[in-house]
């Protein structure tokens, strides 16, 4: 068990190494691939072989959160870099074919999972999809006068001329996206899933509008070019 603490000690140095261990159990086979001794976890305490992919890894556990829609990005970067330094496959070039694939494996899924909960929305979809939920296919969840007021911005994008009036929009929908984000914390709180899935779609709304007056910001600079 020694071993196994010390060959996580220095990538994790945010986490204590009690918790390292019982992390990295939960997302591994039972048994060692090489040395076929049980107990095993992310790197075998015993013969010291990065362990197989489990693709079934809870993203939260993985990087050491709560199953929770509110986390500190900043943490969050903090553990995911931890994590990736231990499996990346720079340390496992001179090792085994299996040890350099599973190197391979652990830091894309570790990268996804980084992805997926570092974006708000995607951390909400995830969220949805560990409850056994899926969002609408369609605009059911909103009401009109959201679409409309979607519509009225969109035309507002396509009309600007000039990036002054563009940045005011984006910041407001900034903020609107923020104000969103709160609204989940509260709703997936009180496991109000049919809320969650239309903020969600809101937000969706939100973004594509925020990349549309990104690309609007880049016309209007090639124009001035």
């Amino acid at each position: 068990m020694r071993r196994t603490f010390a060959y996580l000690r220095t990538g994790f140095s945010g986490l204590n190494n009690n918790r390292i261990n019982e992390l990295t159990a939960r997302h591994v086979s039972s048994v060692c691939w090489n040395c076929q001794k049980p107990g095993k976890n992310m790197i075998c305490g015993d013969c010291g072989s990065l362990q197989d992919v489990d693709n079934n890894t809870n993203y939260f556990e993985l990087l050491n959160f709560p199953t929770k829609f509110e986390l500190q990005a900043s943490e969050l970067t903090q553990r995911f870099r931890q994590l990736q330094a231990r499996v990346h496959p720079d340390k496992y070039s001179n090792k085994t074919t299996r040890e350099q694939t599973n190197s391979a494996d652990w830091s894309s899924l570790i990268n996804k999972a980084y992805k997926t909960l570092a974006a708000p929305v995607e951390r909400g979809q995830y969220m949805l999809q560990l409850e056994g939920e899926q969002m609408p296919q369609d605009n059911s969840a909103l009401n009109t006068a959201f679409l409309m007021a979607m519509m009225e911005r969109n035309e507002e994008v396509e009309e600007a001329d000039d990036s002054k009036a563009l940045d005011q929009l984006y910041a407001q929908i900034v903020q609107e996206l923020a104000d969103k984000a709160n609204k989940l914390t509260a709703q997936f709180e009180t496991n109000d899933l049919a809320a969650v899935k239309q903020t969600l779609v809101e937000m969706k709304y939100l973004l594509s509008i925020q990349n549309s007056i990104k690309k609007k910001q880049q016309q209007l600079m090639s124009n001035v070019a």
